[in-house]
């Protein structure tokens, strides 16, 4: 069962609550209860985030498969490539944890 209750705040806390739901995905409502939870709250994701992982996913699939076919052909600097990978898929968690780990 879901209680409320009243709580007055000043015109300054209450633009400041406001300014800070806001900037992420949550109602006012929402932001503060997470709050309570304890939860950490995030800024919501630029426009372009969805693109960009798009874009970096897409990166990491070719330089797989350059390593695939480096690996084929017995190509010694395929080390590089997987370093390559390495650091694309820990961007890609940095953006994950970033933005969509709420």
């Amino acid at each position: 069962m879901k209680k409320a209750f009243l709580i007055r705040l000043t015109e300054e806390e209450f633009d400041r609550v406001t300014a800070l739901a806001n900037a992420t995905a949550l109602s006012r409502e929402a932001f503060v209860r997470e709050i309570l939870r304890g939860a950490t709250v995030t800024e919501k994701p630029p426009a372009e985030y969805g693109e960009m992982v798009r874009e970096l996913r897409r990166i990491g699939s070719n330089v797989n498969q350059l390593l695939v076919k480096a690996r084929a052909l017995g190509f010694v600097e395929s080390s590089k490539l997987e370093e390559t990978l390495v650091l694309l898929r820990r961007m890609d968690d940095a953006f994950t944890k970033a933005f969509a780990g709420r």
